[in-house]
């Protein structure tokens, strides 16, 4: 475990990934090349369940590897509760095998819409790993792989799994909405900044928010993650649907 504290804590400022710079660059296009392939090879795929359910036992023993490690080396609550909007593909993969309709529909719906955006900003604005850390880091690796499966899943869960209605976003409100709610009591407790709620990070207009009114800041986080977030996917994914259509038309 020594040898494993030493890897992960030592390196030096100039080994930092950081954004936009060479060493993310060619990250950016392993990532998409290697989800251009898993997309190829699961284009005419007859069981997307059992693959989803693999994928969900996977990211599951990751989380709990990244949490033991976290905890071992004695880290504060940002680092290891699993309640950051990203983390949400941990419970949403879980529920969208659930039996229940309701629960299903919340984990497909955030899989769709949640998953496909965090998992596609994560790798162009990685603020909280590649930014800070080497590219070779565990922290770094867990978090790229991690984000690389919520895109996958996300794709193959609206190519084979979900078909998108206004009336899920009450679903998709109620499951964010139980998490921020978690994790705002998590914040207020332990000084986190769970979910973004506390304050901004990394980008300038919320932070001009965040200055004029801490409670304007969290209202917009949360109203931004909750509601916005799936009225936009779901606007372009009747408009992808339309473009569809009249291309049959005319074809």
């Amino acid at each position: 475990m020594y040898d494993v504290i030493v890897f992960y804590d030592h390196f030096t400022q100039d080994q930092i990934c950081g954004v936009f710079t060479p060493t993310h660059f060619i990250i950016l296009f392993v990532y998409f090349a290697a989800l251009a392939v898993a997309l190829f090879f699961s284009r005419k795929i007859k069981n997307a369940e059992r693959i989803v359910l693999i994928i969900a036992v996977a990211v599951t023993c990751m989380e709990v590897v990244k949490i033991a490690l976290r905890l071992y080396k004695v880290e504060s609550g940002d680092a290891w509760i699993p309640l950051y909007f990203s983390s949400l593909f941990l419970y949403a993969i879980w529920l969208s095998l659930a039996r229940s309709s309701a629960l299903r529909t919340a984990g497909l719906c955030f899989l769709a819409f949640g998953g496909t955006v965090a998992g596609t900003f994560f790798i162009f604005y990685p603020s909280t790993s590649l930014a800070s850390l080497p590219w070779w880091h565990p922290g770094a690796l867990h978090s790229v792989v991690y984000h690389w499966l919520m895109l996958y899943v996300g794709i193959v869960t609206l190519k084979f799994r979900y078909r998108p209605e206004s009336s899920h976003f009450f679903h998709y409100f109620i499951f964010v909405t139980v998490f921020s709610a978690a994790a705002f009591v998590c914040n207020e407790c332990l000084g986190t900044n769970l979910m973004f709620l506390g304050n901004p990070f990394g980008l300038e207009f919320l932070r001009r928010i965040y200055e004029y009114s801490r409670c304007l800041y969290a209202l917009t986080a949360y109203c931004a993650q909750a509601v916005l977030l799936f009225w936009v996917c779901y606007g372009l994914s009747r408009a992808v649907a339309v473009i569809r259509k009249r291309r049959e038309v005319y074809d």
